[in-house]
């Protein structure tokens, strides 16, 4: 009986003496302070549409193939293919092996994609790849195409306009 009356002053005094270390609990003033600006500042009136929430639960709906094309590499090291999906995604390419000299080949792959952006903005990206690197050429058709045309251009990136 006596040791569970010891205990129980010793928490009594452990409790008491946190308290007396921090002068701004028993300060009405600081503390209602406090948690009504936190409580202003955290609407969320600014921001509520302007992201976009994600979820990974809901998966795009699988366009399938309208169009396919494959002529596989048999020895002689030039391929091509190319593909057409219902949902407007175009893409070829075809690579040769082209003689470099001394005795040795390197591979050159042209070729283009393109898809339809949700604005209804086709972009069209065609390439060119050797051992000078890769240098696509981007095109816009559509609405809005001359405003994305007239964007200052990335490194090594060369945009063209199409007139539709």
């Amino acid at each position: 009986m006596f040791s569970c009356l010891f205990v129980l002053t010793l928490a009594a005094i452990a409790c008491e003496g946190q308290s007396q270390y921090n002068p701004y609990l028993r300060n009405p003033f600081y503390r209602d302070l406090y948690y009504k600006n936190r409580d202003l500042y955290n609407l969320r009136r600014f921001y509520d549409g302007f992201y976009k929430k994600y979820n990974p639960y809901i998966t795009a709906a699988q366009a399938k193939i309208v169009e396919q094309n494959n002529d596989a590499n048999y020895g002689a090291g030039s391929y091509s293919y190319e593909y057409e999906t219902e949902n407007g995604i175009h893409g070829e390419e075809r690579g040769v092996p082209v003689s470099t000299g001394n005795q040795q080949q390197e591979e050159q792959v042209e070729g283009a994609y393109s898809f339809i952006t949700p604005e209804g903005l086709r972009v069209g990206v065609k390439y060119l790849a050797d051992a000078n690197g890769f240098r696509p050429v981007i095109t816009y058709d559509g609405v809005n195409s001359a405003f994305y045309a007239g964007q200052p251009a990335p490194a090594n990136v060369v945009y063209t306009k199409h007139k539709v």
